[in-house]
């Protein structure tokens, strides 16, 4: 009976079936369904918070795409060595890893960023809305910065509901003329500060354009935007250099844009600076075989009483007990980041500045020597860093155009290393090549910009190759 009352049961459903559809429609609720998850201020921060992760690059290709390249250091040792010799050498080329893994994760970034700004609006939306677009255009434009700035001009996906995903690459003026736009509009809407760390605000988006300015060498706009910026009345130096990076001193004054790093969340560049025999400060900590190291000539170079020379490793005991002078072999560490207690493993939180007050200061000087020559302003502004750093101070009489120039390049050395400005600064200057011929690398003037990712010109036949590779 009970069988036969199943059977007459399953009849009806199906006859039910064949007239229509309804019985297989599901009415559902959730707001985390496709449809409905970009509606709600959850799924709009959530796709944030991923563009964030993927525009802070946490991973040391990020540093070492301008330290090995720029000669700031040279690497020895480990697994990691067939990467990076290539960067120290000058003979990288397209099929490189690490190229290919700065443009996936900064058009990842941009991706995010787009489905962010699709659904949220600039102008007739909540405050919130607004704000959260200005974040998600803040992060496409340090994205397409940072692409501008190691590969040149690159296709611009503005949106997420393109259908063609092969666009060409822009022009140069048209790069430039986006990324002064973007930064600008941004600045106008993000708060001074952020109740949570490590989001976009007014200055971080006014710092970045200030190193858009001066990479490009637009001098009157330097001077004018970090100008503006000292006018804030936010930022300052922080009184001791070694605080500026210290774990417990993060988020400081000096601070208007860091990778933000934590040990779930980090980076394992400490692990890539010391040797394996170095006495670890806690057991949770790891080192890995591969090391970087700095040139004799760059430690030897700091004025007596720098104290930015103390952050530099020159010899240390290892764990048999062993003394080793590092200074002398071409062999010194930056220690300026600190071994994170907390750290998990090679995994270490420390944050790692991309723009900084002592920058903003030193960008205006340069910009000021560009556009008038040595005046007492721009003597001031070097000297409020040294100064910092127990450096002697500079006097004005001392100098010709072309000599604070330079002066200006030698302390942004000092005053920046393991911190990604080497490179940069040197094209500006136009001794990148020059600089790696020196050290008898066969460096050519297309060098000062990478190789498009073989991977990507595969994928996008409208892409061109940059000249040279």
């Amino acid at each position: 009976m009970k069988r036969n009352s199943l059977k007459a049961l399953l009849l009806v459903l199906l006859l039910q079936g064949a007239g229509c559809e309804s019985i297989l429609e599901e009415n559902v609720y959730s707001e985390l369904t496709p449809g409905n998850f970009l509606n709600t201020t959850t799924g709009k921060q959530a796709v944030l918070t991923s563009a964030y992760g993927n525009v802070q690059m946490r991973g040391h290709n990020y540093l070492f795409l301008s330290a090995h390249t720029s000669q700031e250091v040279w690497n020895q040792g480990g697994s990691i060595e067939a990467l990076l010799t290539p960067l120290t050498n000058f003979t990288w080329d397209s099929n490189h890893q690490y190229f290919s893994d700065a443009w996936g994760s900064l058009y990842g970034a941009i991706r995010d960023a787009n489905i962010v700004i699709d659904n949220t609006s600039a102008t007739d939306a909540s405050a919130l809305d607004k704000q959260l677009n200005a974040e998600a255009r803040f992060v496409r434009a340090v994205a397409y910065n940072q692409l501008y700035d190691w590969f040149g001009p690159v296709p611009l996906y503005l949106t997420s509901t393109l259908t063609d995903f092969k666009l060409p690459r822009v022009t140069d003026e048209e790069m430039k003329t986006f990324l002064e736009k973007e930064f600008l509009e941004v600045a106008a809407v993000l708060p001074l500060s952020q109740a949570q760390f490590g989001r976009a605000t007014k200055g971080a988006a006014l710092g970045l354009l200030a190193k858009f300015y001066l990479n490009t060498k637009q001098w009157q706009k330097t001077a004018d935007i970090t100008k503006q910026i000292m006018d804030l009345n936010k930022y300052s130096l922080v009184p001791n250099y070694k605080d500026v990076f210290a774990l417990a001193n993060e988020g400081n004054a000096e601070m208007l844009w860091v990778i933000p790093a934590s040990a779930q969340a980090g980076h394992n560049l400490v692990a890539l600076t010391f040797p394996t025999d170095y006495p670890l400060p806690q057991p949770n900590q790891q080192v890995f075989a591969a090391r970087s190291y700095f040139f004799d000539n760059f430690v030897n170079s700091f004025g007596a009483g720098d104290t930015r020379r103390n952050l530099i490793v020159t010899e240390y005991t290892n764990t048999s007990g062993k003394y080793t002078k590092l200074l002398g072999i071409n062999q010194s560490l930056s220690g300026k980041y600190e071994f994170d207690p907390n750290a998990a493993g090679a995994v270490q939180g420390n944050d790692i500045p991309v723009v900084r007050y002592a920058d903003i200061l030193l960008a205006r000087a340069e910009a000021l020597n560009e556009l008038n020559g040595p005046t007492q302003e721009a003597i001031d502004l070097i000297n409020k860093v040294r100064t910092r750093a127990g450096a002697a101070p500079l006097a004005l009489g001392n100098f010709t155009k072309e000599a604070l120039r330079d002066q200006i390049l030698q302390e942004r050395e000092w005053e920046f290393y393991t911190e990604m400005k080497r490179r940069e600064d040197l094209i500006r200057h136009g001794k990148f090549i020059s600089n790696a011929k020196a050290k008898g690398k066969n460096a050519q003037p297309f060098h000062v910009l990478f190789p498009l990712p073989i991977t990507e010109l595969n994928a996008n036949a409208n892409l061109e190759q940059n000249t040279g590779y």
